[in-house]
């Protein structure tokens, strides 16, 4: 069995991110694969995503393009601060959308040998209320998983 090409990273842009792009970066160096990460933005169910967000003196922009703007820049950052110190090839996007349904459609459309996501292990009425994104991965997904518990906010 050879070793991942394409390794594919979900991320939710807080605490535990950077460590688990860090682990999936370690993964492929040794393989040559590719990393690309991952944030999906999911707009609220009972606000437009076209609504106009505007204050004095900026220019009206939708809530969708605001959040994929904000989320793009965060999403930059988090990648500046990784671990550079031997070259991977790496990419990174925002998607729209329910995230446990993007990174299967994104794992699905892009052929990944392997998904590296963390998971918060919440329990209780807080997974009941959140659901679990990679529980839904976990069980759904065509290609292995690693799940790296991260810490809750």
């Amino acid at each position: 069995m050879a070793g991942p090409s394409r390794i594919l990273v979900p991320v939710d842009l807080k605490d535990g991110s950077r460590s688990v792009v860090d682990y999936a970066l370690q993964l492929a160096r040794p393989f040559g694969a590719t990393v690309d990460v991952i944030h999906a933005w999911e707009p609220p169910q009972y606000v437009a995503p076209d609504l106009l967000v505007a204050s004095p003196g900026w220019d009206a922009t939708s809530l969708e393009a605001m959040a994929r703007d904000t989320a793009g820049k965060d999403l930059e950052k988090l990648l500046r601060s990784v671990d550079g110190t031997a070259p991977v090839a790496l990419s990174h996007r925002v998607v729209i959308g329910e995230a446990g349904n993007v990174v299967l459609d994104e794992a699905e459309r892009g052929k990944y040998d392997l998904i590296v996501m963390g998971t918060h292990q919440r329990k209780g009425l807080t997974r009941m209320l959140l659901g679990s994104v990679a529980q839904k991965v976990v069980g759904h997904a065509a290609c292995p998983v690693l799940t790296l518990h991260v810490s809750q906010d």
